[in-house]
């Protein structure tokens, strides 16, 4: 770190003052840098692709690169006091910033009289902070005014954005824009307040991190004490500790370490510096391999999110705005839109017709037909990959593909709303209304359906064994619904009956057994109980399935069906988890507006699915199914009316059984079970306090490895 003072007012500097190479060296990096955030939050906002995201992204990097290269290499050189003129061109930045906004958001979406008085009144009272500006003297360098005016610019827009988003404007766009300018002018006035003194870092910085390290002890003890789950109070304030305080006290005190470095050094103690420095690298290379050897033994997720750790702790501490740069590009590649193909031509004289969840409906892949992965629309996430349009499109005994299956389907989403249904959000009807609807234009040659999983609970299992904790302990909760699950399957399997033309096939489809009986399983973050529970619990749903279709009689059970992942060694636990055909955590975001899609709670939809592999696995086991039963096509059914000889299902079908835990039951309320479940799993995480305290301890070691690293580099 150099010149402490020197610049225009020295009559030396020539960043500060000397000419146009200077002005171009300090701030031609640092304004590439905003172009590259610019261009990279716009095309995140707008959900472009990931293909066409990656191009940005290394737009942005390179940006990055020559700030941050630019920033060691020449270090921070603007003069650590501000005079009141400084002040008041930063205020002016503020109001003015806040009044701009204001008004550009009245005019073009929300035309609120207020909202205009409020930015005219603003925009003026910075007007004239500005002309106060032009009339005092100016004792500091045009340097430190000018980023204290970028910051104050940043965050103030930043915050009026979120502000007016949380106060309902629909903008798309407005919460994503809004975050990354408080972000970016957040790390500018960090910038200015690492060149204060040490008086004005340790301190502050020792008392937000006391902050930090108390929310999350209260946050700990309301959670070991809550029955019905937290508040949203506490979820904010342990969010502003972790994502802002922490961050800002590692900043401070980062720069207080720096600072003992230097001034060993200048004592002409190098040689302890460089020790120093080696100890640092070796612990950090240390760790790096530890995240190698992750990765290398499949725990791909934990080895990314320690190198991520240990990226954003050297970039904390270097002073460059490095970890902004990281934030926001770990942000939009977790947010890209997937990419979307047409929807498939509907309809034919010879249809197959896909009715049922979403291991009828693709989820799990890569891609989804255009529509249904949009929080706008429908979550059905229909994929081109799913098997049933692959058999659509191959055998030539159907000439067209009905496909109405939906993700996240109970029995009471397919079941016609006259006999107890009702639709999914996003969709008009039922998917035994939509079928009647068609009337005599539905020509179906087969309908295939999978059923049951989401109504026994699988998702919710899958998120308990996820989850720290052993979840067979919680069986009970869940096998105390099959038969519930079974009842609803009959009612269903009966109104889709009544839908449909007499004498045409349908065929239940089972749920292919995901994990392979294994001893050992590498990658696959759940014990050898856990994973013998989740085998149980599917076979035992398939048995369950298995009875209703003789109970409803005239559906045809697709037994191999079950162990199709077994017969192609697509299993987890069969193969390494990349090259399973079935995810067991995948990361993909949704289509739709940017607050939906830079949503956490959006992000995991795709986990414990059949993937690409595993359709083409169920393709040629029903392929094969297809040739052993060539009969079964050659029912024709006597006339396209619905068959409505046949009689209709209750109300009391579908809602019949009150097992220990109801998530068959049409209740859009948390059941007491549900509640028992989470809070379980809350207690799971907060019983491994001693873990966490151990992991934040290694994050503390890797902290101060950065510090004496980047010390000894500078």
């Amino acid at each position: 770190m150099t010149n402490d003072g020197g610049g225009p007012d020295g009559g030396s500097g020539s960043d500060d003052g000397g000419g146009g190479a200077g002005i171009l060296i300090r701030w031609g990096p640092r304004l590439l840098f905003l172009v590259g955030a610019i261009v990279l939050t716009a095309q995140a906002a707008r959900g472009v692709p990931q293909s066409q995201l990656y191009w940005t992204l290394g737009f942005f990097a390179l940006c990055s690169i020559i700030f941050v290269g630019r920033q060691l290499a020449q270090g921070n050189e603007m003069d650590a006091a501000d005079s009141p003129p400084g002040l008041l061109i930063g205020a002016g930045a503020v109001l003015c910033a806040a009044g701009v906004t204001m008004l550009v958001v009245y005019l073009t979406h929300a035309h609120r009289n207020w909202l205009a008085l409020i930015g005219a009144v603003v925009l003026l009272l910075g007007l004239g902070c500005f002309l106060a500006w032009r009339r005092a003297p100016q004792s500091s360098t045009w340097a430190v005014r000018l980023l204290i005016g970028a910051g104050a610019v940043l965050c103030t827009a930043g915050v009026t954005m979120l502000v007016l988003y949380w106060a309902g404007v629909a903008w798309d766009g407005l919460s994503l824009i809004g975050s990354v300018m408080l972000l970016l002018g957040l790390g500018c006035f960090v910038e200015l307040w690492r060149q204060q003194s040490n008086n004005a870092l340790l301190l502050p910085g020792a008392i937000l991190l006391e902050i930090v390290g108390l929310t999350l002890g209260v946050v700990l003890l309301l959670l070991r004490g809550a029955r019905d789950g937290l508040s949203v109070g506490p979820l904010v304030a342990l969010g502003v500790a972790v994502l802002v305080l922490l961050p800002l006290g590692l900043n401070v005190l980062s720069e207080g370490g720096l600072r003992a470095l230097s001034t060993l050094q200048a004592e002409g103690r190098g040689r302890a510096v460089r020790h120093i420095g080696l100890v640092g690298a070796a612990f950090l290379i240390v760790a790096a391999s530890v995240a190698v050897w992750l990765a290398y033994h499949d725990w791909v997720m934990s080895a990314i999110l320690l190198g991520s750790a240990l990226l954003l702790l050297l970039a904390i501490v270097s002073n460059t705005h490095a970890d902004v740069a990281l934030v926001l590009m770990g942000l939009c590649l977790l947010a890209a839109a997937p990419p979307e193909d047409p929807a498939p031509a509907q309809g034919g004289t010879k249809v197959l017709v896909a009715v049922g969840d979403s291991y009828m409906s693709g989820e799990g892949a890569s891609r989804y037909f255009e529509g249904t992965d949009d929080v706008r629309g429908d979550h059905c996430r229909r994929a081109p990959s799913a098997y049933a349009v692959k058999i659509a499109d191959q055998d030539k005994r159907f000439d067209g593909i009905q496909f109405i299956a939906c993700s996240g389907a109970r029995t009471f989403h397919v079941i016609a709303d006259a006999e107890g249904g009702h639709a999914q959000e996003g969709v008009s009807d039922t998917q035994v209304d939509l079928l009647t609807k068609m009337g005599s234009s539905l020509r179906p040659a087969l309908v295939i359906v999978s059923l049951g999983g989401n109504d026994a609970g699988f998702a919710t299992l899958g998120g308990a064994c996820i989850a720290p904790g052993p979840c067979d302990t919680q069986r009970s909760l869940f096998e105390g619904n099959l038969d519930s699950v079974k009842d609803a399957l009959v009612a269903t399997y009966r109104s889709l009956k009544r839908a449909l033309p007499a004498g045409v096939p349908i065929v239940a489809v089972p749920y292919p057994q995901p994990i392979a009986n294994a001893d050992k399983c590498s990658g696959v973050a759940l014990t050898k109980a856990e994973r013998d529970f989740i085998r149980k619990f599917v076979a035992d749903l398939n048995v369950k399935i298995d009875e209703a279709t003789q109970e409803a009689q005239g559906i045809v059970y697709l037994r191999e069906m079950e162990d199709t992942l077994a017969d192609h060694h697509l299993q987890l636990c069969d193969k390494r988890k990349k090259e399973a055909g079935v995810n067991f955590v995948g990361f993909k975001s949704v289509n739709g507006p940017p607050a939906q899609r830079f949503n956490p709670a959006n992000w995991l939809h795709n986990s414990l699915h059949p993937n690409e592999d595993g359709h083409e696995a169920m393709l040629a086991t029903f392929q094969d199914w297809l040739k052993e039963n060539p009969k079964l096509l050659e029912r024709a059914p006597t006339s396209q009316k619905p068959d409505s000889s046949l009689p209709a299902p209750t109300r009391g079908d579908v809602e019949k059984p009150k097992p220990q835990c109801p998530l068959a039951e049409i209740d859009h309320t948390k059941s007491k079970c549900q509640l028992a479940l989470s809070n379980w799993e809350v207690q799971q995480v907060t019983n491994r306090w001693l873990l966490l305290l151990t992991v934040l301890l290694c994050l503390l070691v890797a902290w101060t490895a950065s510090i004496a690293i980047i010390g000894w580099l500078r």
